[in-house]
């Protein structure tokens, strides 16, 4: 005895699966726009935990995170200084070790700008006094954070895929 397959197709079921497929995109488009969101809220706390390890938590509350609903772009940034010399390096010891990839508003960053050298130079303290330094080598908390989070986009989107395409999926 012959076995034999048979699809049917109709109207009916081309627009069944047409409205399958749109439900399927609609939902993963909405699985992707929430990965976004919640990698940059993951990324904001990635940042946080190394400023804390690396001991500069008095400066954290001036990083912040945002997620435009329009544009579907998450971003987290700081506009603190410390935070920035921190990340990048100052001086005569972050020439010796600079940031390992410096986003493009920061390629032409200046390490040495005063050709302290190894003297180093005196600074105002947020207590009146003056502290000595030969400057910060590069910690890099929000490059490390973004490395970190590049190795894990790819599970956190598939969670949030399922969630929103659920028995799509």
């Amino acid at each position: 005895m012959k076995t034999v397959l048979t699809m049917e197709l109709s109207k009916k079921s081309l627009e069944e699966a047409k409205k399958f497929l749109n439900r399927y995109r609609d939902a993963y488009s909405k699985g992707v726009d929430n990965a976004v969101k919640y990698a940059t809220e993951v990324l904001y706390n990635k940042v946080l935990e190394y400023c804390y390890a690396e001991g500069i938590s008095e400066h954290t509350s001036q990083i912040n995170w945002s997620y435009d609903k329009n544009t579907k772009v998450g971003r987290v940034w700081t506009n603190d200084m410390v935070i920035i010399f921190n990340e990048m390096g100052t001086g005569i010891v972050g020439s010796n070790s600079p940031h390992p990839s410096p986003n493009s508003q920061f390629k032409s960053w200046q390490y040495d700008v005063n050709e302290h050298g190894e003297k180093g130079w005196k600074y105002p303290k947020s207590d009146g006094t003056f502290g000595w330094t030969r400057g910060l080598p590069s910690r890099h908390m929000f490059f490390s954070a973004f490395e970190d989070i590049k190795a894990e986009i790819g599970s956190i989107v598939d969670v949030e895929i399922r969630k929103t395409v659920g028995d799509l999926y």
